[in-house]
């Protein structure tokens, strides 16, 4: 174990992240190097006994001249010395075991490096295998200098847009707030609330999987496809589904020119384009006909327009956009034409 994989664990254990173990592997070793009783360490206590911690565990490990304790007794010698060397052992070997007791931590690399964005505007990290981070203000980036091994690892803090080079035979993974996001090669978003509550997943292309850190990754607790979005409450421990606030057209080929359309087929447009599903809360609605040119219009504007046409409603429900209303019993439903529609978002 090396200073910065220590660093690591203190961080852990100052965001919260760390596994019951973790948590009380840390505990004990404040109390035992401060003379305390163990138990739940606060931040500032964490960051000025961190110095003093890695001292006493090196102190352990090299076990220094058993006369400079005035330790003259033996038995009591071969005692201390064997209690130091299962102490530093164990914690040694509790590190390098931490990949079978928690993979969720990426301490294994050669060298990690970090960046922080303190400026008002993005910062682009690229990455040793030419991914590009775009990291907010008042975020930062850890990660290796060479990704080794079978996986692509980073550790984020904060919002970053993430535009991964795709690589089948080694995944991404990015770890933050207590989810892990794994994609093979796509764009996306992640940001953390400032108290680290809650934690949101954002796909702009390809497909990524999301799991609370908590969990296994054969246990994928939700896959996220463009413009939906998971956020993790850690206080529940559960992701909700949702939709992007804004959106992207992904199929540039459909149609939204509508004469005398029904509803449905409106629907099945709106979900070839936008990735997104229409419902409507009766079956009468989806066959009341709509005239309308939604060509240029963002999704939410467009459900605008056929809402006030058929005197409708629409809410969006997780990842599923809700129409509610009457139905219809003449016809046609009137007409509406835009006027100066605006660029389509990509």
């Amino acid at each position: 174990m090396n200073r910065e994989q220590f660093a690591a664990l203190l961080e852990k254990y100052q965001e919260g992240r760390c596994t019951e173990q973790e948590k009380q592997l840390v505990e004990h070793w404040f109390a035992l190097l401060e003379n305390e009783n163990a138990g739940e360490v606060s931040k500032d206590e964490l960051n000025g006994a961190e110095e003093r911690m890695w001292a006493g565990m090196q102190e352990r490990a090299y076990l220094p001249d058993l006369r400079e304790r005035n330790i003259t007794n033996p038995f009591l010698s071969i005692y201390i010395r064997w209690t130091g060397i299962a102490a530093s052992l164990l914690l040694i070997g509790w590190f390098f075991a931490g990949k079978i007791l928690d993979r969720h931590v990426p301490l294994t690399a050669y060298t990690w490096e970090e960046r922080r964005n303190d400026g008002p505007d993005i910062l682009p990290v690229m990455l040793e295998d030419s991914s590009v981070v775009e990291l907010r203000p008042g975020s930062s980036l850890r990660y290796p200098n060479r990704f080794e091994g079978g996986k692509r690892e980073v550790v984020l803090k904060g919002n970053g847009f993430f535009s991964i080079r795709k690589n089948p035979k080694k995944p991404f993974y990015v770890h933050s707030g207590g989810v892990t996001t794994r994609v093979l090669g796509t764009s996306f978003h992640v940001s953390t609330a400032p108290d680290g509550r809650q934690t949101k997943v954002e796909v702009v292309t390809g497909l990524v999987s999301v799991y609370s850190e908590k969990t296994d990754e054969e246990a994928v607790d939700m896959l996220v496809s463009p413009n939906h979005t998971a956020t993790f409450d850690r206080n529940s421990g559960k992701f909700t589904p949702g939709i992007a606030e804004h959106p992207r057209l992904l199929n540039t080929d459909v149609s939204f020119q509508f004469h005398n359309a029904p509803l449905a087929q409106v629907a099945q447009h709106m979900r070839d384009a936008w990735g997104v599903t229409v419902e409507a809360e009766n079956n009468q609605i989806m066959n009341c006909p709509l005239t309308a040119d939604l060509s240029g219009q963002p999704l939410y504007t467009q459900l605008d327009i056929i809402c006030a046409a058929l005197g409708a409603k629409y809410k969006v429900q997780g990842s599923t956009i809700r129409i509610a209303g009457p139905g219809c019993k003449m016809r046609g439903a009137p007409a509406f034409q835009t006027r100066k529609p605006s660029p389509m978002q990509t």
